[in-house]
């Protein structure tokens, strides 16, 4: 298990997100994960460390690119949409200024505890894109604790696919069929729990005491 500083990965997404300068399919894509990242993680943290600009413009950024990532799901490639990718990466520009360059006490703890939140809240779920929401979060934070995402982050993708194949269907005039989302709520618990348990560095959560 590798344990890195949250403030190195929330860098590091900010930095991907910078270098890229194209409004491809695949750049568009590419900036949203890296922003979408930075501000869950980010968002996860206002405990232990307030940045509520920061926040603002990065979930403004996420809008913007989102509607084009929607654009792009339903093949709509038109010069609309060329604008609004345009104005969505000048905007990224805006985040240069949210690189964190001290050391943030108590992060780690935080984002940990989120998670475990982010588990007793799957039990109640009902909706398949508030589970689908959730799995992504928790997918984030594990990574930037440096935990081994991998199994969550399949799951992450496989829920993320199903998500663009309904609004394909909507696009077209279809209306997609309802999800039955038991499978996945359990798929996630077990993952989530899995992680829980390989960790040695948190203790004050005992898996047989409340599951």
């Amino acid at each position: 298990m590798t344990i890195s500083r949250v403030e190195d990965y929330l860098n590091l997404q900010l930095k991907k997100a910078l270098q890229i300068n194209g409004i491809s399919i695949e750049e568009i894509h590419d900036i949203r994960v890296a922003v979408r990242k930075y501000f869950d993680v980010l968002y996860t943290i206002h405990p232990v460390y307030e940045n509520v600009e920061c926040l603002f413009l990065a979930k403004e950024v996420i809008s913007k690119l989102g509607k084009v990532r929607d654009m792009d799901i339903c093949e709509i490639i038109n010069e609309e949409r060329d604008k609004l990718a345009i104005r969505a990466t000048k905007e990224v520009r805006g985040l240069k200024v949210c690189f964190i360059n001290n050391k943030i006490y108590g992060a780690r703890l935080v984002i940990y505890n989120r998670i475990l939140s982010s588990l007793r809240q799957i039990q109640d779920m009902t909706d398949f894109h508030e589970l689908r929401k959730n799995v992504r979060v928790t997918r984030n934070l594990i990574e930037a604790l440096g935990y081994d995402n991998t199994e969550i982050k399949a799951l992450a993708k496989k829920m993320g696919d199903i998500r663009d194949e309904m609004l394909k269907m909507r696009c077209r005039g279809v209306t997609p069929p309802d999800i039955n989302i038991n499978q996945f709520k359990e798929e996630a618990k077990g993952i989530i729990l899995k992680i829980i348990a390989s960790q040695d560095e948190f203790h004050h959560f005992k898996i047989k005491d409340r599951y």
